[in-house]
């Protein structure tokens, strides 16, 4: 099964993603802070990481350097409203999707990731 952990600093997100994804059949940790997942990153090696761009502590972009740091073979996407980075490999991302309540597009992203 693969492990995908979630940084969001909205609970409401956090919640409906990990949902969503718990019944694609993955497994699902969330975190609230680049900080605390930084941590998880280095405590369960997932096989996905999405985050926001804008996390309560520091930005998305810093922690995608981290966990690209860490451990390259984790796929990172972005999740966001903001604008996706000019070039996503340079800041270790492998994907970037719009952030909207409809998860589909995000859940299809990790499909293409994992497969």
């Amino acid at each position: 099964m693969a492990r995908i952990l979630l940084l969001d600093g909205e609970p409401n997100i956090r919640r409906l993603c990990r949902e969503e994804l718990l019944e694609e059949g993955y497994e699902v940790v969330t975190a609230a802070t680049g900080s605390e997942g930084v941590s998880l990153v280095e405590a369960l090696h997932p096989d996905v990481v999405i985050l926001e761009a804008r996390l309560p502590d520091t930005s998305g972009l810093e922690v995608s350097r981290m966990v690209k740091g860490t451990d390259r073979r984790i796929r990172l996407v972005f999740f966001t409203h903001c604008l996706p980075p000019r070039d996503l490999q340079a800041v270790g991302a492998d994907a970037y999707v719009h952030k909207s309540w409809d998860l589909e597009p995000l859940k299809e992203t990790v499909r293409q990731l994992l497969s």
